[in-house]
């Protein structure tokens, strides 16, 4: 009984508040997604198993191309930039990568402890599956890929 509990606990919840300065120096927030699915991934420029997913979902950025990807690290601009132009992520319209700086407010929002962690949330807004750490890529794009 407990761990039905569990999920529908999970999938009732909505997707982190976030507010985050874009690379361009916009802010942009968790108010301004549009209805639809929504892959919220939380990284850190400097981590190897982040910039490893990165490149894998690019690779696979079909199981993406109908879904938001908002990417939101705590780490400084100065830091970020050199990622998301390593990565050319401005050249993909649905990807939205900032900062949400020292404000914490999704990695304690998710009690995030290892990264990437990547939320994913269906059309109607409703969590469907948490990563947390290194995980194996394929199981994250089959997961994609059902929402």
């Amino acid at each position: 009984m407990s761990d039905a509990f569990a999920q529908v606990a999970a999938s009732s919840k909505k997707i982190a508040p976030f507010q985050i300065r874009l690379v361009n120096g916009q802010q942009y927030t968790s108010s301004q997604l549009a209805a639809g699915p929504v892959v919220l991934i939380y990284f850190s420029p400097d981590c190897d198993h982040c910039q490893n997913f990165t490149k894998d979902l690019l690779k696979n950025a079909s199981v993406v191309a109908n879904k938001q990807v908002v990417m939101v690290t705590f780490q400084a601009m100065d830091m970020l930039k050199p990622f998301v132009s390593q990565y050319s992520l401005g050249s993909y319209p649905n990807f939205k990568v900032g900062t949400e700086g020292t404000s914490y407010l999704v990695q304690r929002y998710y009690q995030i402890r290892s990264f990437p962690y990547i939320a994913i949330y269906d059309k109607k807004g409703n969590l469907v599956r948490t990563f947390e750490g290194e995980q194996p890529h394929a199981e994250i794009f089959k997961a994609l890929k059902q929402i």
